[in-house]
């Protein structure tokens, strides 16, 4: 099984990368293929709202040459996709967000009965972390649901860890809840 991490922090060994590295270490051990991208660290223009990409549905046929392509090829062919990002002000990071944008591209009809998408079906999960409780930061994962929602896609979890501002601050559990979030998205996965 080939999963792709998406990390979404600009921080490469802040608090989100921390929990993804243990969440992708529990997918290596139960034998599955993990690729990460920093999206930070990629090309990622913002969406020019042009619509040209939904002339197209059969490829991505977005009008901006960035990393964009190569990025949605590697959602495309992965079996599993899994945003990770600190909350900032209560949402994604603007590196994520540009990115999760363009996934315009990947839609086409929207909101019709014959709308389509280059990932539908595609299982997606998602890790949030950052210095406030879950309920102060409901609001990333109502939009994320509403995000899978329009891509077609179906959520095989999500994950907030909360409470920390750095690395250090991470208690010792957040470990054993990361590894448990990776076996549930993963049995999530074999029930679909």
């Amino acid at each position: 099984m080939k999963i792709l991490t998406l990390l979404g922090s600009p921080r490469i060994k802040g608090n989100t990368a921390t929990v993804l590295n243990t969440i992708e270490m529990e997918f290596v051990a139960q034998g599955c293929a993990v690729e990460r991208i920093n999206v930070p660290k990629k090309k990622v223009n913002g969406c020019l709202g042009c619509n040209k990409c939904r002339l197209e549905p059969d490829r991505i046929a977005c009008v901006q040459k960035d990393d964009v392509t190569e990025i949605f090829k590697k959602m495309i062919s992965a079996d599993l996709i899994l945003f990770a990002t600190p909350v900032y002000y209560w949402g994604m990071t603007a590196q994520l967000k540009a990115l999760v944008d363009r996934t315009n591209a990947l839609i086409t009809n929207y909101g019709e009965p014959n709308q389509t998408s280059l990932i539908k079906n595609k299982p997606i999960a998602l890790l949030a972390t950052g210095g406030g409780v879950y309920e102060n930061n409901i609001l990333l994962f109502k939009e994320f649901d509403k995000i899978i929602k329009a891509l077609l896609a179906r959520k095989t979890g999500e994950l907030h860890i909360g409470e920390c501002l750095e690395p250090k601050d991470i208690p010792p559990e957040i470990k054993d809840k990361a590894t448990k979030f990776a076996k549930e998205v993963l049995l999530q996965m074999a029930t679909l």
